[in-house]
């Protein structure tokens, strides 16, 4: 983990049957409509978000460090003729200038923030994130709760199933993960996702070892990098139910530009 840049590698053939998650998105649909559009989404993927809300008819800036991400998004969009709602372009949210500012709702989802390996890399993108808000405008970062079992759990070398789903091609595939290091000092971890392809007979085709660090943050120390970037914590939930955060579950916290 020398200097703490880590290049994050996509897993973009996959991701969209790994993550077939839907349990926020009527949480960002509801803020979507109090704050109206333009919305500014960092860490976009594949359009987990990004398509639901072009389809309520809200306007869509999505940003991602991964081309391939991107083509995928692109893609559905073009499929589900939206491409009069939905701007994709490619940046890194540790530090980003887009064409367009004044955005009244920006959010990073799914705990992808937890990619930003050194608190400069975070302050960096709650500075920009800053940048491109409108006066009084809303800011949402999702991570997961710190969680004293979790942090003292040491790597032991061994994969555990956490996944499994079929591809269109009826290809079966197994994702296995396993904690390979736990740095203290710096709060980060590194996991990695190893994804088995199957085909049909049951014959291994494809294996991938994707590598994944996580840098995982404190609830004050977030509202205090919310603060020094100019933000201001409004809100702090553990769940998209907006139950208050009770230091399990997520770390849901809602910010604001102040006027």
């Amino acid at each position: 983990m020398a200097g703490l840049m880590v290049e994050y590698v996509d897993f973009a053939e996959y991701y969209d049957f790994d993550h077939a998650l839907t349990l926020d998105v009527g949480f960002y649909l509801d803020f979507a409509r109090r704050c109206g559009s333009p919305i500014l989404e960092l860490a976009c993927g594949t359009g987990r978000l990004v398509l639901p809300l072009a389809e309520a008819g809200f306007e869509v800036y999505g940003v991602d460090l991964s081309d391939n991400m991107l083509a995928v998004c692109r893609r559905k969009v073009d499929e589900q003729h939206l491409a009069d709602r939905v701007y994709l372009a490619r940046a890194n949210m540790a530090g980003f200038d887009l064409p367009r500012k004044g955005f009244p709702l920006a959010f990073v989802a799914l705990r992808s923030f937890m990619h930003l390996l050194t608190q400069d890399y975070q302050l960096s993108c709650l500075r920009s994130v800053h940048q491109h808000l409108q006066p009084g405008g809303y800011f949402i970062v999702d991570i997961i709760a710190p969680d004293v079992e979790m942090l003292a759990r040491k790597p032991d070398g061994s994969f555990t199933v956490r996944r499994e789903f079929d591809l269109p091609n009826h290809h079966h595939v197994v994702r296995q993960d396993r904690l390979v290091e736990h740095d203290s000092v710096q709060q980060i971890r590194r996991f990695e996702f190893k994804f088995e392809e199957f085909d049909t007979t049951g014959a291994l085709t494809r294996e991938r070892l994707i590598p994944l660090y996580m840098r995982y943050t404190f609830r004050y120390e977030l509202q205090l990098l919310l603060e020094r970037a100019g933000l201001a914590l409004v809100d702090i939930f553990r769940d998209y139910e907006m139950n208050p955060y009770d230091g399990t579950g997520e770390i849901i916290a809602v910010a604001r530009r102040p006027n």
